[in-house]
């Protein structure tokens, strides 16, 4: 662990968009419209982690695109409302803000939902240079896989000196960067995605070790393997162990790993033990998950404290 006294800042290069989700009142009738709410919010993966970065006092920057248009205003808008640094995003001259729309039956289960990230896939290994400045003070860099490949890459042999830290954000995004692994300082992935690193087969706690082991030779100093329900699985070489917060009225489990995420940024940067770490994320995520929305208004530094100590 950093356990720095000062106040670094986190880079984080991901993806940013807005999300739409329609959800109707009552049964659907498909080939008909139906009545219902259509709701937008900010969000993308990179986003969201460094929104929940600054509610845990963390100074966050976000580096990605968004349109010359009225959705990329709004988004930007919502970003910097909440304390996270926007001004080094870029914006696209001729393609939209990316766009994650979704639709709901009258249970709120998700029926359908189109992506639209073209915008991301414009990134280019130019963008990371003309960022340099910043990159090169910060304190540590957070990655999603949603950004192309060779950027990814590119980050992980020019900044290998600073803490890179990897969100996989999905199973088939994961096998983009199997070649890479081992130049991630930590690792979030959840069960599919670390059997998939480690390509053994997880069944109980002794093949999870063994996971955890073969992802830490790779070159990984942490691994946090989340198990949804189940809590998270933790390994740093010295110690490891399973943590789960007890009696979690969930109302949403969206948002909870970008949640989790920034609460294990906090813990590199502020804590003195990888089961610490675990800890502190997992109360981040917790608060994430008893909040409808995606990032809860109630997530902050004082709040994940008074959870652990509950605890107690």
């Amino acid at each position: 662990m950093q356990n720095n006294t000062s106040k670094p800042y986190v880079c984080v290069i991901g993806g940013l968009n807005i999300d739409l989700q329609g959800s109707s009142n009552s049964p659907l009738v498909f080939n008909d419209s139906n009545p219902g709410e259509i709701e937008m919010s900010a969000g993308g993966v990179g986003r969201n982690i460094a929104e929940n970065m600054a509610r845990i006092s963390i100074h966050s920057k976000i580096l990605s695109y968004v349109g010359a248009d009225a959705l990329g205003d709004f988004v930007i808008n919502k970003t910097t409302t909440a304390n996270v640094d926007t001004s080094l995003l870029i914006k696209h001259s001729t393609l939209p803000t990316s766009q994650y729309l979704s639709l709901l039956d009258d249970n709120n289960d998700m029926l359908v939902s189109i992506s639209d990230m073209r915008i991301i896939d414009e990134m280019t290994i130019q963008d990371i240079n003309n960022w340099k400045d910043t990159l090169d003070h910060c304190g540590a860099i957070v990655i999603d896989t949603n950004i192309p490949v060779e950027v990814i890459e590119y980050i992980v042999e020019k900044y290998n000196h600073i803490p890179l830290f990897l969100d996989p954000v999905s199973f088939a995004k994961t096998s983009k960067v199997l070649h890479i692994i081992g130049k991630f300082h930590t690792i979030k992935p959840n069960k599919l995605e670390a059997e998939l690193i480690s390509g053994i087969s997880i069944k109980d706690d002794e093949s999870m070790l063994d996971a955890a082991q073969k992802i830490f030779e790779k070159g990984c100093k942490q691994i946090f393997i989340t198990l949804g329900k189940d809590g998270v699985f933790y390994f740093d070489g010295e110690e490891y162990g399973h943590y789960l917060h007890e009696g979690v009225n969930v109302k949403s489990a969206n948002g909870a790993g970008d949640a989790f995420t920034a609460g294990v940024i906090y813990g590199f940067l502020y804590l003195n033990s990888v089961k610490e770490t675990a800890k502190f994320a997992s109360a981040a995520a917790v608060i994430a998950l008893q909040s409808k929305n995606t990032i809860s208004e109630n997530l902050s530094e004082h709040n994940i404290k008074l959870l652990l100590k509950d605890e107690m």
